[in-house]
Formats: structure tokens, sequence, C-alpha cells
């Protein structure tokens, strides 16, 4: 294709002049056109198309009768296998953020230990809220570690969604449920080292 845009450029075509006996001049793209057709490969090509195609020749499966041409079932199997790789691929921010939540938890539990807590008061109050509020910073600011990944993803998303490789759920479906245990296993792994320590309510029930 650049080759192409170069020969019929008027400013890149003098270097494709082969016949150096003749003095140079422009060649538009519709002298081109005109001297094609009158060329023997132009005229073959002109008397192929104008014999109408014979349907019954063709076959059923070099159609597309559907909006995705794989079921989506199938579709689903493979985002799921392809985030799957992309976890395990990227699986040393995943432990990495796994060990900034163990190392913060036992930060926040030393800060907030259970025998300088009290419960006499509002001011007792505003210091275990203190100790909530820190939790949910971490756990959510933890969370953005995979905020660059998505976006550097968008724009093959956007070229598969366009070229209908797959539906958009099929692509947020998986990246949203193999993440789900990950999230699970940082709040876990975060109100087992913290909730005691700190002496949050111990009743079962809470």
């Amino acid at each position: 294709m650049p080759i192409i845009i170069s020969v019929t450029s008027r400013k890149d075509q003098e270097q494709y002049w082969t016949d150096r006996t003749r003095p140079y001049h422009y060649t538009s793209v519709s002298e081109f056109a005109s001297q094609f057709k009158r060329f023997h490969v132009g005229m073959q090509l002109e008397n192929e198309l104008s014999i109408p195609y014979n349907k019954a020749n063709g076959h059923r499966a070099a159609l597309v009768f559907k909006k995705y041409s794989v079921p989506k079932k199938e579709l689903l199997k493979a985002c799921f296998d392809k985030e799957w790789l992309l976890i395990k691929r990227n699986a040393f921010i995943y432990v990495f953020k796994t060990v900034q939540i163990i190392i913060g938890a036992i930060i926040l539990a030393t800060l907030f230990l259970r025998t300088t807590m009290n419960t006499r008061n509002e001011e007792d109050g505003a210091v275990y809220i203190g100790a909530l509020l820190f939790s949910m910073m971490i756990n959510m600011f933890n969370g953005f570690a995979e905020v660059p990944l998505t976006i550097a993803r968008l724009p093959v998303f956007y070229k598969q969604r366009d070229i209908l490789f797959h539906p958009v759920w099929t692509f947020t479906l998986p990246n949203v449920v193999l993440r789900i245990p990950i999230s699970v296993l940082e709040s876990v792994v975060w109100m087992v080292i913290t909730y005691y320590p700190i002496g949050f309510a111990p009743e079962a029930s809470r």
C-alpha cells in the first residue's frame, strides 16, 4: 500500500520512472486506471468479473449468518482462559500486593494495639474509626496497582470489540469473576492480622 501511494504521488513518482530515454511526465491516477483496463491483465480481470458467480459452488461455511461466528459459550471460555493466563503472567504483581497488605496490616496492628485502646467515650470511638478508615484506604489503594494494567489493555479490547471478536460482557465478566478471589484473599489476610490485635468487637455475631 505505501508503494502504491508513492507511485501515484506527484512528489514521489519520478523515482519509479524506468524508461530514461524519454523525459519524465506525471501520470495521474485516472491514467493509471484507464491504462490498466486496456492492459491484457485488466481486460482478463474484467471478463472474469463480468461472469455471474454460481452460488451453488459456494460453501455454506464461507458465509457468516450471525454477528459472532463462534458460540458465546466458547467465547466466554476463551476469555476466561485468557484472563487466567494474564493473571499467571502478572503473578508477581498479585504476590507483591499481598505482601504489601501484610506489611500494612502489621504496621496498623502495632499502631492501634488493643492494650492502648479504650472504649470509655466518643474520643476512644474516634480512634477505632481511624483504624477502620485506614483499613479501608489501604485496601482501596492496594487495588490501584491493576489500573495501569487495565488501561494498557483498552486499545486491544476496543479493537477486538469493533471487529466483532467477542461481545463486551465476555471480556468484563471473566475480568471481574477472577479478581473476586484475589480481593477476598487480601481482605481475609488483612482481617486476620488486624482484627484481634486492634481489639475490635470479639463477638462472633459481629
